[in-house]
């Protein structure tokens, strides 16, 4: 919510532009000693507005509300601090130390400033997504009215934020949004002690946390404010574009590498860029740090802190998806504040006082070359060491300053006199965020687009190699056809053979018959031979009258009964041979026939053996190739995850 908490408006006069009332810069400590409520008024008339930067180690709600009663009717705000500023002290940066009770007081006249509206809006933290807070607090902005016409040479935004809310730029992307102030939003995050617990703010009501004070500013008639900024880095020439990152938590955890496809987390792309172990990336940017450039302005981006083990580096501002973060490299801090501020006013009358928001890190980085600044300013200066600044947008280790001079004839201020051009960018920066993470978005989908359609090619490979695998599959059913056949016939054919050794047993019984035949008729022809030669020796000597070829007779008689005898025995001994030669035959006619068809049939196998063996080949080949596809497929599918998170991380 908001609310409008003091507004004034002081009498525009001729005379009061006439003179020229001086600032008040004024010290003090927690007892507010050398203050008194006469500081607080010109002649009787209320000064025109207060600022006090108080020490985070008073107490801050006491302190400002003893600071608002001196003050009487003239508007205060008040912001703790990381330490303060002031021209006309022993230093411009004030001592702090571990402890410190210090506090600065500036008091603006009545002449220098025609008006001043304060407002106090919150900031919603932790209230939704980010997105949803922007919304709330533009809302929010639309209640707000100041009792002027915002003209931005004329009118600027003091605007002091909390200093640990992180909400800086949510704030200002909420007031563009808006579209309802055009003019120049400049200020600081309030700072206080580096535990980063607390800050604190006052709107000239109440003490405020969480919630940022918004002071709209009008110049007197005759006065003319410019704005001024500088910060001690040039660029290296070298960016990194920001992947993976929260501006939420400022946290960077990943960026593209030096192949502009890879995203690696940002501590091993530093580490590449130094050529350096992930270890020592935090010795390397000493003396660095990082920035976003708008239109040629760059805006810093310190680092916070590094987390070597999970390679995330976290900022002290906003780093977006799809930001190109320069590497910075410091140059001479007072040197360059002072070739900065020369610049600023050339052509400028002497300043009648300034507003200086100074990041802490300028205090903390430089110290042994703060005293160099002391005597630059010319002019009543006094502000804070800030937990951030704001010019236009947040920004770190800068200071930004609001100088009041005289309007005289010729006044110039480059930035003011270009500022629609300057809203422009700052309104468009976070317009330009959104395109930047959106364009990486494309990218990345594109890419996967392309990889899918890749994909889609693999899959009618993998179709091709599948169909392969399918006639492989009916090959194999065939020989497994083959060989059951085989298998079956190999059954049946074992009856046959027994029958076979069966019958060759016959054979033999009947070959062994006629063997023992054969002696016998062996034997009876040598007993013929033997009785024929007796007969004859006989019949030699009995001639014609001989006795004994009756007796020859007779046994030639018997020989001859005993040979038919035994030849009819050999008859049926060959007739049994005969006849199991026959049935032998018969067997062996069938066999034959039964091996023809078997040589056949395992001629049949050994063509489908000989075919799975030309198979097995185009299946090792067409597995191969099935194998490689699948690989290649794996490895597609992991490089589209892997886009896929990308695509995570940044949306």
């Amino acid at each position: 919510m908001f609310s409008r908490s003091q507004t004034s408006a002081m009498p525009s006069t001729a005379s009061a532009a006439a003179a020229v009332l001086p600032m008040r810069v004024k010290t003090s400590d927690a007892s507010l000693a050398g203050l008194s409520a006469e500081d607080f008024t010109y002649s009787g008339r209320p000064a025109a507005m207060a600022l006090a930067f108080i020490s985070p180690h008073v107490d801050f709600e006491q302190t400002a509300a003893r600071l608002k009663a001196m003050a009487g009717s003239t508007p205060l705000i008040a912001a703790s601090t990381a330490g303060e500023l002031c021209s006309n002290a022993a230093g411009l940066y004030r001592p702090t130390g571990d402890r410190w009770s210090s506090l600065t007081v500036q008091i603006f006249p009545p002449d220098l400033l025609d008006g001043v509206s304060t407002h106090r809006v919150a900031l919603h933290k932790g209230e939704g997504p980010r997105a949803a807070r922007v919304e709330k607090i533009a809302a929010d902005l639309a209640r707000v009215a100041p009792p002027f016409q915002i003209e931005a040479d004329r009118v600027f935004a003091l605007t002091l934020v909390d200093g640990v809310s992180g909400a800086e730029d949510v704030l200002m992307e909420a007031v563009y949004r808006s579209g309802r102030f055009p003019c120049l939003f400049i200020g600081g995050s309030a700072g206080g002690k580096f535990d980063f617990k607390e800050t604190a703010l006052f709107d000239g009501g109440q003490t405020l946390h969480g919630q940022a004070v918004i002071v709209f500013v009008r110049m007197a008639p005759g006065r003319r404010y410019g704005v001024f900024k500088t910060q001690n880095f040039a660029k290296t020439g070298k960016s990194f574009t920001i992947l993976d990152a929260d501006p939420d938590s400022r946290l960077v955890r990943g960026a593209l590498t030096a192949n502009g496809v890879d995203v690696d987390p940002f501590v091993e792309v530093l580490a590449a860029h130094f050529n350096a172990r992930a270890a020592d990336v935090p010795a390397r940017l000493a003396g660095h740090t990082f920035g976003v450039e708008i239109d040629g302005e760059i805006f810093v981006r310190s680092v916070s802190g590094i987390d070597v083990e999970k390679g995330s580096v976290s900022f002290y501002a906003d780093v977006n998806p799809g930001d190109e973060l320069l590497l910075l490299k410091a140059n001479d801090f007072a040197a360059q504040t002072r070739t900065d501020y020369e610049a600023f006013l050339r052509g400028k009358p002497e300043p009648l006082g300034l507003i200086l928001n100074d990041c802490i890190l300028r205090r903390l980085n430089n110290g042994a070359n703060l005293s160099a600044l002391d005597n630059l300013w010319r002019a009543p200066a006094a502000g804070f060491s800030t937990f951030g600044e704001l010019f236009g947008i947040n920004v770190n280790e800068t200071l930004s300053a609001i100088a009041f001079f005289e309007d005289q004839s010729g006044y110039r201020d480059d930035f003011l006199d270009g500022f629609a051009l300057h809203y422009a960018r700052y309104v468009n920066y976070f317009t330009t965020c959104a395109l930047k993470q959106a364009r990486i978005l494309n990218r990345f989908r594109s890419a996967i687009i392309s990889r899918m359609a890749q994909q889609l090619d693999f899959v009618k490979e993998i179709e091709t190699a599948l169909e392969k695998t399918a006639e492989m599959h009916e090959a194999m059913e065939r020989v497994r056809s083959a060989i059951f056949a085989s298998a079956k016939a190999d059954y049946t054919d074992d009856g046959k053979s027994g029958q076979l050794s069966e019958q060759f047993q016959s054979l033999a019984d009947s070959m062994s018959g006629l063997r023992n035949v054969l002696r016998v008729i062996d034997s009876i022809a040598g007993q013929t031979n033997l009785l024929a030669l007796n007969a004859t020796i006989e019949a030699a000597r009995a001639g014609e009258a001989g006795r004994g070829f009756s007796v020859v007779a007779s046994e030639v008689k018997k020989l001859a009964t005993d040979t038919k005898s035994t030849l009819a025995q050999t008859q049926g001994s060959i007739a049994g041979m005969e006849q199991s030669l026959s049935r032998l035959g018969g067997i062996i006619d069938g066999t034959r026939e039964r091996f023809e068809a078997e040589e056949k049939r395992y001629r049949g196998t050994i063509e489908q053996v000989e075919s799975l063996f030309s198979q097995s080949g185009l299946i090792d080949r067409t597995l191969a190739g099935l194998s490689q596809l699948v690989s290649t497929q794996r490895i597609a599918a992991n490089e589209i995850q892997q886009e896929i998170t990308k695509l995570r991380r940044i949306e």
